[in-house]
């Protein structure tokens, strides 16, 4: 199931963050490379953190065996909802952790990640994502803020979509790729802060979640698809080898990565963008259509700090590639602030029939981002 032929390198930048990734499992490695970029893009420059991977049944077992039955949870990657924490216990130059559930360990010592994974389930895969996720977060967020938003590029402007969950982000950001007229940045998570004279969007790729009702609007997102679990978890390519059926089944759980999100929908993926405009959807149950009211700079402020990835300061601790890499980093109102007033902000009500407007796409994009 697994290659094994040849041991992949290859040297990421995402920001000021570069990570230097090896695998023995170049399948693995395959799969994150095509998750990550383009947003983690290749770089010559010397790396700050060294990621290895590798899947081995002999060295899980070992390490199963070794694992100490008091071992104590210790923070690992901060999520949008919870920081999620796993079994951890110290060794000779670092700490040793589990995540059972994703059946992998890692060896953490400073700015260095080895990863050993069982080659009989893909779900560690997973993981080291969150590693390369988590190693990226902590060097951004020491300049910029890292909100709980989407975001596409539409005639060269990021447009950020900021909101809980349940907002509706993923279902416009759906919307408005599907007009042909924008490119995919991110799905739920985004950093955003200056860059010399601008303010730039940077999406962070996650896993893209698809709840049934908007999943029943875009059939795209299954057609071709092989009836697998976890379609996320294998790469593009392994999803064509399969026999396709009438594409993944609806389900809660569907979900599929940002590679395969661009290719369902033929649009382009992109990394980066300047900032062109901010967005706060809601959804309306007593009214049929749409309708954007432009925010003064100081709610749009306040906004996008209640708005922060991971819910900002509440955060309780750090993780341990925080403790590693510099401590934690708290948000800044002097930011908010400057997002706010470096382009135009927007309350979007959206009623029960407002993507049935045939040119719904069109007119918002005009609304947001007049010529």
């Amino acid at each position: 199931m697994l290659a094994h032929a040849r041991e992949l390198h290859r040297t990421l930048a995402y920001g000021p963050a570069t990570i230097a990734l090896s695998s023995r499992d170049t399948a693995a490695a395959d799969w994150l490379l095509e998750v990550l970029q383009p947003w983690f893009a290749p770089t010559p420059s010397a790396a700050d953190w060294h990621v290895r991977l590798s899947s081995s049944r002999d060295a899980y077992a070992d390490l199963s065996a070794r694992r100490p039955l008091d071992a104590a949870p210790r923070a690992c990657f901060a999520l949008d909802q919870e920081v999620v924490s796993f079994p951890a216990w110290p060794t000779s130059d670092g700490l040793t952790v589990s995540d059972a559930e994703r059946s992998c360990f890692l060896r953490i010592t400073p700015f260095e990640v080895d990863l050993t994974g069982d080659p009989r389930t893909r779900r560690w895969r997973f993981t080291s994502m969150w590693v390369c996720q988590e190693i990226a977060a902590t060097r951004l967020r020491r300049t910029q803020l890292d909100v709980h938003a989407a975001a596409v590029e539409a005639a060269g402007r990021a447009i950020l979509i900021v909101g809980p969950k349940g907002a509706g982000k993923t279902t416009l950001s759906l919307h408005l790729l599907r007009s042909g007229r924008c490119r995919m940045m991110a799905n739920d998570r985004t950093f955003v802060g200056r860059a010399g004279t601008s303010v730039v969007v940077r999406g962070m790729p996650t896993a893209v979640k698809v709840r049934p009702p908007t999943l029943a609007g875009f059939p795209e997102l299954r057609r071709g698809l092989p009836p697998v679990e976890r379609p996320y978890l294998h790469t593009l390519d392994e999803l064509a080898s399969m026999v396709t059926g009438d594409g993944v089944p609806e389900s809660t759980e569907f979900a599929l990565s940002p590679a395969q999100v661009a290719h369902q929908l033929r649009v382009e993926p992109l990394g980066t963008a300047p900032l062109g405009a901010i967005v706060f959807p809601h959804i309306r149950t007593d009214v049929a259509g749409w309708d954007a009211e432009r925010l003064a700079p100081k709610e749009v402020s306040a906004r996008i700090l209640a708005n922060l990835y991971g819910g900002s300061s509440a955060r309780f601790g750090s993780t341990i590639f925080e403790d590693l890499d510099g401590g934690r980093s708290l948000p800044s109102r002097r930011l908010s602030d400057e997002l706010a007033e470096a382009a135009p902000g927007y309350r979007l009500a959206m009623g029960q029939h407002a993507y049935a407007e045939p040119s719904f796409s069109e007119r918002l994009l005009e609304t947001l981002l007049p010529s």
